[in-house]
């Protein structure tokens, strides 16, 4: 089994990989898989190295939650091609459910480069401030795509309307199963939730394309400069200010200025971005500190940086 982060889990080892290789991808099959340890938690990823061709990462979803997630993005990704200015996952198998691994799965192609957790430490000074405006170009094109096939973000989800969603979070500060007062100031972040609220009816919210999750895990760069984003099961129709999350789940305090004035974000639409980068911040915290996963330290240094930036 690969590492066990969800109570309720598909078997994704390295005997599962082999198993739907030999079935469906012989081509593969004599390919010794290796398995990539990073601060995502939906999908197990086990890399493969052909002697010729490009890399291949196979996507085994934990959990039938992170198998619809995956099922929308296949839909999605050939959408995308070639229509922003940074690199998206390329298909190179899309594989069914079977009496072997009950989700859908998927083999994309390898994309060089880093995350952004994995390369945090060099995402300072000159570097921070040219990756803010690589990712406020990216941010920028997303808003103009059109013409996609995906889910409008309701209330309750993250960049569907603000108020719904900060109930939600309230929840969390207030339901005894997470013991939030341990893990989180609940003060600070009621008073940050409360700020964001004012500008929920401060102006119009056009609904736009937005990628949803833009947190280090799913941003690469290369040399230090943006190089893709991964993972658009979170991809929908929504308040752009969503898409603003990198602000802090990335960017330092400088870099985060310039991300600020290169995507034209007003007053009300970076309250309603940091109220929803607080909202994941919060419940990331929550669940996955508990678990020792790497995802819980990725949240509270997004936290840290919201509370610190209120």
């Amino acid at each position: 089994m690969s590492e066990r982060i969800h109570d309720h889990e598909a078997d994704t080892s390295i005997g599962t990989v082999r198993t739907l290789l030999a079935e469906h991808c012989p081509q593969w099959a004599d390919l010794e898989p290796q398995q990539l340890l990073t601060s995502g938690t939906d999908n197990a990823m086990w890399r493969l190295t052909p002697a010729s061709g490009p890399g291949l990462v196979v996507r085994l979803p934990r959990t039938e939650g992170a198998a619809a997630s995956l099922t929308k993005e296949l839909g999605l990704l050939p959408a995308l091609n070639g229509r922003l200015p940074v690199s998206v996952p390329t298909i190179a198998y899309a594989g069914p459910s079977s009496d072997a691994f009950p989700h859908p799965w998927a083999v994309v192609e390898w994309l060089d480069g880093s995350d952004c957790w994995s390369a945090r430490d060099e995402i300072a000074g000159r570097q921070g401030i040219e990756l803010a405006e690589d990712l406020a170009a990216a941010v920028t094109a997303l808003r103009d795509v059109r013409d996609v096939d995906v889910p409008n973000r309701v209330p309750g989800m993250r960049g569907g309307p603000l108020l719904p969603l900060l109930e939600d979070l309230e929840g969390w500060l207030t339901e005894e199963r997470w013991s939030a007062g341990a893990l989180v100031d609940v003060a600070a972040v009621r008073r940050s939730a409360a700020e964001s609220a004012e500008s929920a009816a401060a102006e119009e919210v056009p609904d736009r394309f937005v990628h949803g999750d833009l947190i280090p895990g799913n941003v690469l760069v290369n040399h230090g400069r943006l190089s893709a984003l991964i993972d658009w099961g979170g991809a929908g129709i929504g308040d752009a200010a969503l898409d603003l999350t990198p602000a802090w789940a990335i960017l330092d305090r400088h870099a985060r200025e310039t991300f600020r004035e290169a995507t034209g974000a007003t007053d009300a639409a970076w309250l309603r971005g940091r109220a929803f980068a607080l909202q994941q911040a919060v419940g990331g915290v929550l669940y996955y500190v508990p678990r020792r996963h790497v995802l819980g330290e990725v949240m509270t240094r997004t936290l840290a940086r919201i509370l610190d930036d209120a």
